[in-house]
């Protein structure tokens, strides 16, 4: 109905509604240098930790492990260079 806008991440009843940047006649606007967010997070059990770190392995998408002691988390980007995070306190 509206070109793919918003593209929605979801499961069961979560999701996510993300928008691209518009100028005021609903067109894709030029991306600015900074759009004003450091990075966006997500918490995961320890399974599904350990199964992004797989599938972002299968995709060839470079991703950093910290090890933060009291959780871990791993850092990736998109292709338009916003800053994922998913972590986990489940240690073991």
């Amino acid at each position: 109905m509206w070109n793919g806008i918003p593209t929605f991440i979801g499961k069961a009843a979560t999701a996510i509604a993300l928008f691209s940047i518009r100028d005021r006649d609903s067109r894709p606007a030029a991306r600015p240098a900074k759009t004003g967010m450091l990075h966006l997070a997500f918490r995961a059990d320890r399974k599904n930790f350990l199964v992004a770190q797989d599938e972002l392995k299968r995709r060839g998408i470079a991703f950093e492990f910290q090890d933060r002691e009291i959780s871990h988390s791993i850092y990736f980007r998109d292709p338009d260079d916003h800053e994922f995070e998913i972590t986990t306190y489940e240690l073991k």
